[in-house]
């Protein structure tokens, strides 16, 4: 029985000691004071809400870039994309994308003939076929070592 009256004891002292730590963390954060090299102009914060507002608009809006439009909404930009001036941009970007990877791809293989590392990609590696061209190239060849000597 003494030992539960104790133990009760003790509780409410913890219980007391914490509500005070509470109460003293409290009355220390309502006593703080931001330094002045950290404070913010009103200026900065005027800046900060124009910018979020404006990329509320921007998020809104949609892009077309094939044509160089913008839209507010979302049927707007849905009639764009049905329209023909539209799909026609498109085709043209799509027949410019292709020639300029035809370009591309023809200057890749311009550049793979005049490698000089006996044909292969610029990493090193060459394929199955470049390999048995070159056993048949080097058929007969035998490769002789030369045995060092103790000296």
């Amino acid at each position: 029985m003494k030992r539960s009256v104790e133990m009760e004891k003790k509780r409410e002292e913890e219980r007391v000691k914490k509500a005070e730590m509470a109460r003293l963390k409290a009355e220390r954060a309502r006593a703080y004071e931001e330094p002045e090299w950290a404070k913010v102009d009103g200026e900065v914060e005027d800046d900060v809400a124009e910018e979020e507002e404006e990329e509320g608009v921007r998020k809104n809006e949609l892009y077309c870039v094939a044509c160089g439009k913008k839209f507010k909404s979302d049927k707007q930009w849905k009639n764009h994309e049905q329209s023909k001036k539209h799909k026609d941009k498109v085709a043209e970007l799509r027949e410019a994308f292709g020639e300029e990877d035809q370009d591309n791809e023809d200057d890749d293989e311009d550049a793979d003939d005049n490698n000089d590392n006996g044909g292969g990609d610029a990493d090193g590696f060459v394929s199955a076929d470049e390999v048995e061209k070159l056993k048949e190239q080097f058929e007969g060849v035998e490769i002789q070592t030369e045995e060092k000597g103790d000296e």
